[in-house]
């Protein structure tokens, strides 16, 4: 069994690999930077091979299907402290993976393309606006910068040249509500670098969807993401974008 849980039952966690432990091989896994057990709902642990199943202490679904999109073989239940109750939960993986790769590959064929830099609290980050910058000025892909504390429909309809948008705040928010932004797709991080940047794609090989935004072994679509700094007289990022706050 795989044990994990939301920062605030982490001691309900450990406490659950105690009295399980007795009868059942229990990992706790890790997602560093993040401690022992702890799940975000955009970066969750891949569980290797042999794990049977999942108990997840919370009393929302939300980080829990991080973890289940992370680990679309292996089922899932979530235990709720408050509730005292054990379910069984599933997640439309099929339907979720249908759906991010159509945006993705009508997100190739963009002729403009704008970049979203969440400016609420702490998602938005400036290093993983840059590395996409790069890609699109690689491709020879023209954009813009739009700095926005909300993502809405409404916003986002003003800019009649854009033929895709890729936000970097919430990565939850292209895969939850993607499709509720019309026909113009709405990437996260990881999906633009599948459709600009080269990234493995997920419905290759019938991988998993990375959940790893904030995992120090994640991507370079990653917000920890480290790289080697560029060599001097490289280009520089945004030579080609325009920047604009809403």
């Amino acid at each position: 069994l795989a044990v994990a849980g939301v920062v605030q039952f982490q001691q309900a966690v450990q406490q659950l690999r105690a009295a399980l432990a007795g009868e059942y091989d229990v990992d706790v896994p890790q997602c560093r930077p993040l401690s022992q057990g702890e799940v975000l709902g955009c970066t969750a642990p891949a569980l290797p091979a042999g794990v049977d199943a999942i108990v997840f202490v919370a009393d929302g679904r939300f980080h829990l299907e991080a973890m289940m999109i992370a680990n679309p073989a292996v089922p899932a239940y979530r235990y709720d402290p408050y509730a005292r109750e054990l379910t069984r939960e599933e997640y439309d993986h099929g339907g979720m993976r249908a759906a991010r790769r159509a945006a993705v590959e009508t997100a190739q064929d963009a002729r403009f393309v704008g970049l979203i830099l969440g400016t609420l609290g702490r998602q938005g980050n400036p290093a993983v606006l840059e590395r996409l910058e790069a890609k699109l000025q690689g491709k020879g892909i023209p954009y813009m910068v739009l700095l926005l504390s909300e993502i809405t429909l409404d916003k986002l309809r003003r800019f009649h040249e854009v033929e895709a948008w890729v936000q970097v705040a919430c990565p939850r928010l292209s895969i939850d509500w993607g499709e509720g932004f019309e026909k113009v797709p709405l990437l996260n991080p990881y999906e633009a670098m599948v459709a600009f940047g080269g990234a493995q794609p997920w419905w290759e090989d019938e991988g998993a969807y990375p959940m790893d935004y904030y995992s120090a072994a994640g991507g370079e679509w990653g917000s920890t993401y480290m790289r080697r700094k560029p060599r001097a007289g490289g280009q520089a990022a945004g030579q080609h974008g325009q920047a604009v706050a809403v």
